[in-house]
């Protein structure tokens, strides 16, 4: 039996939370998404407080946007890749951003990739399929 891999998506925008949660259940990897819609709700996750103290283990993969409320998507990746306890988790930004300085400072912060994100499901799919092949493959 394939395993199940645990993914949280920290996006603000509803829209793309759906569209990347479809893209996945369209893909051949079993996954469990979990959404969070700000840097601050990712560190809860993560740290298992508040609402997430359910949580037994961290996830494989954590899909970020940058532009985010009350924490931006920088802040988080640098206190993840910062913490000996989740530095360990691949970080993907999928981001409406397409600056080289964007792109630059995420690299240099510690993302496994960078992604930046169109407004259809084809380019949503075609980000997924490639994080998909790099990760879970």
């Amino acid at each position: 039996m394939q395993k199940k891999f645990s993914i949280v998506m920290a996006d603000d925008d509803l829209d793309d939370q759906l569209l990347i949660k479809k893209a996945f259940e369209n893909s051949k990897v079993q996954v469990t998404v979990h959404p969070v819609y700000d840097g601050i709700q990712l560190l809860d996750f993560l740290y298992r407080r508040y609402q997430f103290k359910h949580i037994t283990e961290f996830p494989d993969l954590i899909l970020l946007d940058l532009n985010m409320p009350l924490m931006d998507g920088f802040e988080a990746l640098r206190r993840i890749k910062g913490d000996p306890a989740t530095a360990h988790i691949p970080v993907y930004v999928v981001t409406t951003s397409k600056t080289k300085e964007d792109k630059a400072k995420a690299t240099e912060l510690g993302a496994a990739g960078f992604y930046s994100k169109g407004a259809s499901s084809k380019d949503i799919e075609k980000i997924v399929r490639e994080v998909c092949l790099e990760c879970f493959q």
